[in-house]
């Protein structure tokens, strides 16, 4: 964590943007890389698209080759989702503060909702990689949003990307663009929805994966007021049937949802962790 530089560019195209990246790293000195990006993406070495976004909603991005812009640097690199390489990060930062975690999950609320997992100390790939910020959920009481951009059918209910991603927040809001959400009230009601669509996001990855924590980041996730909220509809929706204190008691599910303890920098400590495991540890 100990990040002594950095820099931020605009997403393009992918080869104006990856160029730039290209550039910057061209002008240092570095002994491994690690690519942390937004998906779906392919994490499978030997796969002929592996290091390829694939098929993004982003536009433009479909079929990129995110690890061919790195090509020419002669070192060792490894490739992720943005959301699972924080999630390793975050997992043994646990491990080493003396917590005997199994498993951590990491959602970032942003631009997009992604989910990375980490279980048995090692990142999830499997079919493919998480996807659970797609995940379908129930509408909140008497919400008719018709959501922002989904890229799911999720008939009947709907995606919690597409009503939780900061785009969408803004559009609920009547907003020209989500800038304008810091400047809204704590409690206004498009919190109220946010934090009803992330607790059943998460109760439902309590669920299927049973996480030691979920570390929820990402810029929406600055709202703080959010996170008792969300713990306390969390427990709420799952109605005492995991008997354990932290999803039965509002309280107690502090220490299961959390905030990230790099805060916006969770990416980038999560590409670093990366390389540091291309390098050999």
């Amino acid at each position: 964590d100990n990040i002594i530089e950095r820099a931020s560019f605009p997403t393009t195209t992918p080869a104006e943007t990856l160029g730039k990246c290209a550039d910057w790293l061209r002008a240092r000195s570095f002994d491994a890389l690690g690519v942390a990006t937004f998906g779906p993406v392919d994490p499978t070495p030997g796969s002929k698209t592996y290091g390829f976004i694939t098929e993004t909603p982003k536009p433009g991005w479909r079929q990129a080759n995110v690890m061919a812009a790195f090509s020419e640097f002669a070192v060792p690199k490894a490739f992720d989702t943005d959301v699972n390489a924080p999630a390793l990060s975050e997992y043994r930062a646990m491990v080493a503060d003396g917590y005997d975690l199994g498993s951590v999950a990491y959602a970032t609320v942003g631009t997009g909702v992604g989910v990375g997992l980490v279980v048995n100390g090692k990142c999830v790939h499997g079919l493919l990689h998480p996807e659970a910020g797609h995940i379908c959920v129930p509408r909140f009481p008497g919400d008719s949003f018709e959501g922002h951009r989904p890229s799911l059918n999720c008939a009947g209910w709907v995606e919690a990307e597409a009503m939780t991603a900061s785009g969408a927040l803004a559009k609920r809001a009547g907003l020209d663009d989500s800038s304008g959400l810091k400047d809204l009230p704590d409690d206004h009601l498009v919190w109220d929805c946010a934090a009803h669509y992330l607790a059943a996001m998460c109760a439902n990855l309590v669920l299927t994966v049973s996480p030691q924590r979920i570390v929820l980041s990402g810029g929406v996730m600055l709202r703080a007021s959010l996170f008792p909220k969300i713990r306390q509809r969390m427990v709420t929706y799952l109605n005492g049937y995991i008997p354990v204190a932290a999803a039965t008691d509002a309280a107690a599910a502090a220490t299961l949802i959390v905030p990230s303890r790099w805060g916006n920098n969770a990416g980038i400590v999560g590409a670093l962790t990366l390389a540091s495991d291309a390098l050999g540890g």
